[in-house]
Formats: C-alpha cells, sequence, structure tokens
C-alpha cells in the first residue's frame, strides 16, 4: 500500500488519508485518552515489545539552534528525541550500512564531503552525520532517518530553527545517488526504477505524496513543525485532529509498529518513550519575523482583516481547518456560498486522484494493510478525519518557509498575491528549475488577495513577514 522511502514523508501522507477514507468523518474518529492503556497499544494485553533501548534519558549533544532548550528544561528529552532517535527502524536496510555512508563521504569528497552537504544536509558539528541522518540507537551499524531530516532548517543568517522545513534538502537526489554507488558496489537496488523516476522529479524541500506503484509523482512541500501543539488540523490534508495523532502516525509510517505489532519488523515503541518526544514536538516555536515599519504592519492587517484572509487564516491555530477542494474550479471565502461554509480552494487536481483516483483507477489508497491501518488508529485511540481539501496555513514563521502553497510552486509572498496566470513559470529551488507546467507542480489556486492594490499588496506582505 505505501512507498517504502521515503517513510515519513509517503506512507504518513498516504496512510493517513486511508485511514480517513476507511473510518473518518467530518468531525474525526475520537477515542479517549490513550493513558487508560496498562500497556502500549497491541493485540495482546499485558504484552509490552519495544523498539530500541529501554527508556533512559539519552546521553547525546544537542543540536546549537535558535530554539534550542538547555537541559534543564523539561522538554529537553524530547528534543533530543526528535533530532537523534529513529525509532529502531535503521535494522529495516533501506540505507547501506554507516561505514558505507561514511565511505561515500572519503571517497567521493566532491559529491559527499561536508556531511552531504551538496545535498542541502544541516551540518551537525556534534557528529560525522548530519541532522537527521543518524547511527541507530538501537544498532549504530545501521543509519535511518530522524524526524529532525526534513524538519531542522537554516535561515538567511545562517542561524539553525528547529521545526523549519529543510528547503535546500534533496532527499530523493541523494537517495539515487546512495542506490547508484550501492549497486556500483555488487548490492542489489535500493529503489525501483519508478520510484527513481519519480524522486528526481521533486527537487529539493519536497517529498511525494503518492503510494509507491503510482506512475505519477505527486509532490508536497515539507511542512513547518510550528506549535503543533495548538492546533487540531495537522499534515497538509488537516487529516490529523491533533499532534499525539500526527506523531503516532509518523512513527507508524517510519515503518515501527507496521503493518501491525504480530508482524512488524520492529515493533511499535513504548509509550513513555512517545510521550518524551511529544513534549518537544508540539512546542516548536516559529522565528520571529524581522523588524518591520510599525505603520505599514497595522496597515498590513487592516488589509489582511477587510480581504477577509482572517477568515481562513485565523489567529487562534486551533481554528484553522481544512478548506475543500473545489470541484468546479471557482475559489470561495467562507460565506460566499451556503452550499460552501468554509469557501473553497481550486488547487492542483493530482492530490485528488490519491482521494478520488483517476480516470485509469489508480491513485485510490489501496485495501492492503488499511485493517490494519485502522486497528492501529483504534488501539491507540487517535484522532483522525477525512479531508475534502487542504489544511489552513498556519501564518507563524511564513516569511522563513517559502516557497508557497502545497507543492511549493510559488516562490514567494509578492507571487502569491499575484494572479495565478501571472506568477512564474519557473524558478530556482536552490539548483532544481521548478516548472510549473510539469505535471504536479500547478501553481493555479488561491487567488485571494490577487486584485489588491499595488500599496495594499505591499502592506499585506510586510504584516505576514512580521508574523
Amino acid at each position: 500500500m505505501l512507498s517504502s522511502w521515503p517513510s515519513l514523508a509517503a506512507r504518513s501522507m498516504v496512510g493517513l488519508l486511508a485511514c480517513a477514507l476507511a473510518c473518518g468523518d467530518d468531525d474525526g474518529v475520537s477515542v479517549a485518552d490513550a493513558g487508560v492503556l496498562e500497556d502500549d497499544a497491541g493485540a495482546d494485553a499485558g504484552r509490552v515489545r519495544d523498539a530500541g533501548p529501554p527508556l533512559e534519558p539519552l546521553d547525546l549533544p544537542a543540536l546549537p539552534a535558535g530554539n534550542a532548550v538547555g537541559p534543564d528544561d523539561p522538554r529537553y528529552q524530547g528534543m533530543l528525541r526528535f533530532l537523534w532517535d529513529n525509532w529502531g527502524v535503521e535494522i529495516s536496510d533501506e540505507w547501506p550500512p554507516t561505514e558505507f555512508m561514511l565511505g561515500l563521504m572519503r571517497d567521493e569528497p566532491e559529491v559527499f564531503g561536508d556531511q552531504f552537504a551538496s545535498f542541502g544536509f544541516v551540518p551537525d558539528p556534534n557528529d560525522d552525520l548530519p541532522v537527521g541522518f543518524k547511527r541507530g540507537l538501537s544498532d549504530p551499524a545501521r543509519v535511518y532517518q530522524t524526524c529532525a531530516i526534513c524538519h531542522v532548517g537554516t535561515l538567511d543568517d545562517g542561524e539553525v530553527w528547529l521545526g523549519l522545513p529543510n528547503g535546500r534538502l534533496d532527499l530523493g537526489a541523494f537517495r539515487v545517488a546512495v542506490n547508484d554507488r550501492w549497486v556500483a558496489a555488487g548490492n542489489p537496488p535500493l529503489i525501483t526504477e519508478l520510484e527513481r523516476s519519480k524522486t528526481l522529479q521533486l527537487g529539493p524541500g519536497r517529498f511525494h505524496a503518492e503510494s509507491s506503484d503510482y506512475p505519477q509523482v505527486v509532490p508536497a512541500d515539507f511542512p513547518a513543525y510550528f506549535g503543533l501543539e495548538d492546533r487540531t488540523k495537522l499534515n497538509y490534508l488537516g487529516t490529523g485532529g491533533d499532534v499525539r495523532t500526527e506523531a503516532y502516525m509518523a512513527i507508524f509510517s517510519f515503518g515501527a509498529g507496521n503493518p501491525n505489532d504480530a508482524e512488524a519488523l520492529v515493533p511499535f515503541p513504548r509509550r513513555d518513550r512517545v510521550e518524551v518526544f511529544l513534549s518537544f514536538f508540539g512546542a516548536m516555536q516559529a522565528p520571529e519575523g524581522p523588524t518591520e515599519e510599525a505603520a505599514t504592519v497595522t496597515r498590513g492587517r487592516e488589509v489582511f482583516v477587510a480581504e477577509g484572509c482572517i477568515g481562513c487564516h485565523a489567529d487562534d491555530p486551533g481554528e484553522l481547518g481544512v478548506i475543500p477542494y473545489a470541484p468546479d474550479g471557482i475559489e470561495r471565502r467562507p460565506g460566499d456560498d451556503e452550499a460552501y461554509p468554509l469557501g473553497t480552494l481550486a488547487t492542483s487536481r493530482y492530490h485528488r486522484v490519491l482521494i478520488d483516483g483517476d480516470e485509469s483507477g489508480m491513485g485510490t489508497p489501496s485495501d492492503e494493510g488499511r485493517a490494519a491501518l485502522v486497528t492501529f488508529i483504534f488501539r491507540n485511540m487517535l484522532r483522525v478525519a477525512n479531508s475534502d481539501g487542504y489544511r489552513t496555513a498556519d501564518l507563524r514563521g511564513v516569511w522563513a518557509t517559502a516557497p508557497y502553497l502545497h507543492n511549493g510552486s510559488v516562490p514567494t509572498l509578492e507571487a502569491l498575491l499575484t494572479p495565478p496566470e501571472a506568477r512564474p513559470t519557473t524558478f530556482d529551488r536552490h539548483g532544481f528549475t521548478l516548472d510549473v507546467s510539469v505535471a504536479g507542480n500547478g501553481n493555479e489556486g488561491h487567488d485571494f488577495g490577487t486584485a489588491l492594490g499595488e500599496e495594499d499588496r505591499a502592506a499585506l506582505v510586510v504584516y505576514l513577514r512580521s508574523l
């Protein structure tokens, strides 16, 4: 059902979508707090299985970052889990062994040197491997990604920020390059030819949301992970009902506990281990925007309200919902049409294919594994919901998270406030040319605010950059 790589990206998106279709409703599937369970969720009460070492404080170095917390902070151990914990999934051998990866740096420094810097990885001053790509806590001879691989980025001034999407990271190109060297060394390939072809179409800062056997790549941008504990609609489809659900589904998507407790190569980790991680995962704060002229910020806020932006992008993150896909291509603000009280958004049809399928019958989630996924949701008392559109963006830190729209097809805030037909048709994403004429890269949609006069548009951009 789900792509074997990248686990966190493709598995989590398609998995969340599949579970929403299988058992969700408009208000979500809600079950009581998981604290009532005496053991980790699983079929056999009393049988506790854990991936990796017992829960003990990690004695590993923290990454210097603008929003890092110190050792005395109760979230500190959760931060270390965010940076270092790959949940035991390194034993799946989705990457070559640690020594092979270190050998690439040594033998081809022009390609793999400086902790794979040419692929956009954030270097880790405390390790010989980059942020988010670490030796396993269970088996250091193997490597795997952590949540930090896509969700630790660098601001233009060079400061590292936890939760910031790494828009420079071309994980697909890295995967292909590693696979080529692995095969040349006499080993079986790590990816299929179809996966290779699709992966190279992504470029930096994006993952593929479709399953591995679907022929068309469906790109989505790495999301920001700021203030997730305040939200009730998570992931770009808005199917996750709270941050705990998002974390559990992400770890399951890594491969832990997947497809079920009895058959999983790696058992789902103990609940207390995940709760430590959650203490930090939901609490990362966005960087403050650049200092702007106060009067212009105030004017921009007035435009934001007058144009109805606040109807979707509410000040309270808990009120940020899901804006339905416009089946007729007409975009609506909340209140424009009583048939669509939340408004509508006209964006890429390829994400609809993942829900509705296409004329060939491809695209819809397979039934294979669906029962196990639904069982995982209920046993862990997660909250999921149907999605017929896209999660409304949280605008905190939006100045630092370009490009925009769900697939990263609009390069700047100024371009986003330009009519779609006038937006750039190609632009550079850290060495990768994104062409909006390529399937899946469409920059149509979100024409709200595009009829503003130049002065109001400029003021609105200043306000957004102040958030």
